[in-house]
């Protein structure tokens, strides 16, 4: 799915309108795309969110020393 998300979609943001289980809300997060996902059943969004969370890399913190 990262290959896919690299081959066909221009720099920007990916919106994927069945998120189902966030599939391609990972790929798009691991190869540094904006993801929006939608999904008509908010148990999918959740699952959704916490598989894509999990695998989103960390945001840097403004605080830390460098």
């Amino acid at each position: 799915m990262r290959w896919l998300v690299r081959l066909v979609t221009p720099p920007g943001l990916i919106l994927d309108p069945f998120v189902g289980s966030g599939t391609t809300g990972i790929a798009a997060v691991l190869e540094g795309f904006k993801f929006l996902g939608i999904d008509q059943d908010a148990h999918y969004c959740d699952i959704a969110r916490a598989r894509i969370t999990h695998w989103a890399p960390p945001e840097p913190n403004p605080f830390a020393a460098e």
